[in-house]
């Protein structure tokens, strides 16, 4: 099971932070993941200054708009659930 966290604290959410967790949401959804793939809010991944900010498993990403999850989820998500490079 992998874990996403968004950071849903004051800076990340005047960033976009909801837009990012939609677009997560809809991506899970779309791909059938719902059972591999564990979506939370966080409040603080004390990155403050670069939100928004989103965890994928141990891996930290920051500056993160929702047109940049597609890309994310591509390249981070899909191979972390299905060992694929």
């Amino acid at each position: 099971m992998l874990t996403i966290q968004v950071c849903v604290g004051s800076s990340c959410f005047l960033r976009g932070a909801m837009n990012v967790i939609t677009e997560f949401e809809n991506l899970i959804a779309h791909y059938k993941m719902d059972d591999l793939v564990v979506l939370k809010g966080n409040f603080c991944l004390e990155r403050c200054n670069e939100g928004a900010t989103v965890r994928i498993g141990d891996k930290i990403f920051t500056g993160i708009r929702c047109e940049d999850v597609s890309d994310l989820f591509d390249n981070e998500v899909i191979p972390a659930v299905y060992g694929v490079k």
